[in-house]
């Protein structure tokens, strides 16, 4: 499972040789390039590893539509200030964990199979199938993404079907139903301090 999630990082946004904005395959094959250069380069700081980290999700990620999936109905009845806090803590915890996830890079490799694009009314979604290849193993890799201001970003990433969105939605139910908005916060808040003492 380390080694998946490994490989779910995305680039800042690109343009194509020609000037056009990067297909979803486009740019998930930058983000992969960007991501091996971090993982391979043992020099820097640990501290400015985490940052550059810290950079590309903030970037690539629409924290946004995936909050509004991860909490889905308490989405709608937070506030302001509550949403705010939700996708800042929600970085810091995915930030910490890929660090920490990076640190296990071997070499592996990455094919790009198939993508699919949808458009609705609202907005374009794309679906791009990848296959980590380590020691002769073949992992499928899914990504969803959703078009931003003519960009693409990633909102689930699904290793072997297991969908980011749906691990986190279930892991926070509980919490939500019991405590609502503000007590998960507080628990994401402990687990924080809690990951940095260990």
């Amino acid at each position: 499972m380390k080694l998946i999630f490994l490989c779910g990082f995305v680039l800042l946004p690109l343009l194509n040789q020609n000037g056009f904005a990067a297909s979803p395959t486009e740019t998930l094959k930058l983000a992969v390039d960007n991501l091996i250069a971090v993982a391979a380069d043992k020099e820097t700081d640990v501290q400015v590893k985490k940052s550059k980290l810290t950079q590309i999700l903030l970037a690539e990620v629409d924290f946004e539509a995936v909050s509004k999936r991860v909490i889905s109905k308490s989405w709608k009845k937070a506030s302001d200030e509550q949403k705010k806090e939700f996708k800042q803590r929600f970085l810091d915890i995915m930030a910490e964990t890929y660090f920490i996830l990076l640190k296990n890079y071997s070499n592996e490799k990455v094919l790009f199979l198939k993508e699919q694009l949808k458009k609705t009314k609202k907005n374009e979604y794309a679906i791009v199938d990848t296959q980590i290849i380590s020691r002769n193993k073949k992992i499928p890799v899914r990504y969803r993404m959703i078009k931003v201001d003519d960009i693409w970003k990633i909102y689930d990433f699904i290793p072997e079907g297991i969908s980011l969105i749906n691990t986190y939605k279930k892991n926070y139910a509980s919490t939500l139903k019991k405590k609502g908005m503000k007590g998960l916060l507080v628990e994401m808040l402990k687990s924080k301090k809690k990951d940095r003492q260990e």
